[in-house]
């Protein structure tokens, strides 16, 4: 053919089988292409405990280090979150929403007038990256809000 381009002979210029058989070949081949890739981002699984420090600061411009644990679970498809204590036991629910890999918790805290949390990451590298926004809905009591970047990791759960 002119041009450069490759002739094509036989039952192929005649038949229209072979053209779809060569078609469907690459269809799938992008097909397994496309599952291999969300068999790698489902397989990055975020049920755990996981432990972090939120480095923030406020409008004043103070600087905290704080120290934030959680415990994701997941069943029949639907995932579930507790913060953890101190002491390691689980503590209050959190609203958990998942968007692939990224995930946003949050709690209300009902004290002296209420307190809004809000973590915001996205599971890169086993780990949970973003952040931590402390927002207040009484300012005469709590006068500065805060945000910073946090990075959790998975733990171990602690022994009994």
């Amino acid at each position: 053919m002119p041009g450069g381009a490759a002739e094509i002979t036989g039952n192929w210029a005649s038949d229209n089988t072979g053209w779809c058989i060569l078609m469907s070949m690459r269809f799938l081949g992008g097909l397994a292409i496309i599952a291999a890739l969300c068999v790698t981002l489902s397989g990055q699984e975020i049920a755990g405990r996981w432990t972090g420090v939120a480095d923030t600061t406020d409008e004043a411009g103070t600087k905290r280090q704080e120290q934030w644990s959680f415990e994701i679970k997941q069943a029949d498809g639907k995932l579930t979150a507790v913060s953890i204590g101190r002491n390691g036991e689980p503590g209050a629910a959190v609203q958990i929403q998942q968007d692939g890999t990224k995930i946003n918790l949050y709690r209300f805290l009902d004290f002296e007038g209420g307190e809004h949390l809000r973590w915001k990451v996205e599971l890169r590298n086993g780990k949970l990256v973003g952040t931590f926004a402390a927002l207040h809905d009484d300012p005469k009591k709590w006068i500065y809000d805060r945000i910073g970047a946090i990075t959790l990791s998975t733990s171990a759960a602690v022994s009994k």
